[in-house]
């Protein structure tokens, strides 16, 4: 039976989950590998971006992989579920509000957020793909959000510089990307097109060079040359977790020779080196051994 043969689905209510004074809530779960025996859906609204590793995301009877750097705008009537069966621990940050704050929001800034955010009508939520540099700007932000009291005006100052400020001229990644950008990716999954890195890219679009650049930047701010090495780095990630290949090789086995150069890019978007990115990774969140424990 596949995943979404269940009916079984619940909606889940922000009451139960925070203080009666509270205006919103901040949680960050790490992503369970069992697969979900339900959907749920919501009383409330939330954004979720991940910090760290891969999942799988069923929504709205589509299943999709999120990553680092994925950024979602979740409705009340979303139905969803979460499952990291493999690949390094995957983290996300959700940050939970009412559909009143929601609604006065909507209200209040109508011409800035209409059919933006929470507020789209495509099947799936409204998705942007953040870099490493937007993703360091989004942990100060949600770090003064989550310092202080659950006030309605923090939640509604972090939506406001969230929406209308950090992302004021940011595309949808997934409502507005081209189908031939779309397959290109598909097939760019390939690690053998991965190794070979953005000429093989530029190929599978069937554009040119320009082209493709002037798409990248305006859907996702940055570069095919950005977007490869984040790529490649998500893939090192998932060698250096799961196996024992050398650190070189996996840097080959991602199309990145110097090694380097490999390490620097590493650094760039774990924030560690692959050695101790792979220590921390093996280490068992809910049976800790005392010898990986202390592991940094």
């Amino acid at each position: 039976m596949g995943i979404f043969d269940t009916t079984d689905c619940f909606t889940v209510s922000l009451s139960a989950q925070i203080g009666p004074n509270d205006s919103f809530h901040v949680t960050r779960p790490f992503i369970e590998a069992a697969p979900p025996k339900t959907f749920h859906d919501h009383e409330f609204f939330e954004c979720f971006w991940i910090v760290s590793g891969w999942c799988t995301h069923y929504i709205n009877g589509v299943t999709e992989r999120v990553e680092t750097g994925t950024l979602m705008f979740i409705r009340p009537p979303d139905w969803h579920a979460f499952q990291n069966a493999d690949g390094p621990p995957c983290q996300m940050i959700n940050v939970a509000f009412s559909a009143d704050t929601a609604a006065h929001l909507r209200a209040r800034y109508a011409s800035d957020l209409e059919g933006r955010f929470f507020w789209t009508t495509d099947r799936r939520p409204a998705t942007f793909v953040l870099d490493s540099a937007q993703m360091r700007d989004l942990s100060v932000l949600e770090q003064g959000l989550d310092r202080g009291t659950r006030s309605l005006a923090r939640i509604e100052s972090f939506l406001l510089t969230l929406m209308a400020d950090f992302l004021a001229g940011a595309s949808d990644a997934r409502t507005e990307a081209p189908d031939w950008l779309v397959r290109a990716f598909e097939a760019f999954a390939d690690p053998a097109a991965l190794r070979v890195g953005v000429s093989a890219l530029v190929e599978l679009t069937g554009r040119s060079h320009e082209h493709v650049s002037r798409t990248f930047r305006k859907l996702f701010g940055q570069t095919p040359s950005a977007y490869v090495n984040a790529l490649r780095m998500n893939f090192a990630a998932r060698q250096l977790a799961g196996s024992d290949t050398p650190i070189m090789e996996v840097a080959l086995d991602c199309g990145v020779e110097d090694l380097s150069h490999f390490y620097r890019l590493f650094r760039e978007t774990y924030g560690t080196s692959p050695m101790r990115y792979r220590r921390r990774a093996r280490v068992d969140l809910v049976h800790p051994q005392r010898a990986t424990a202390s592991a940094t």
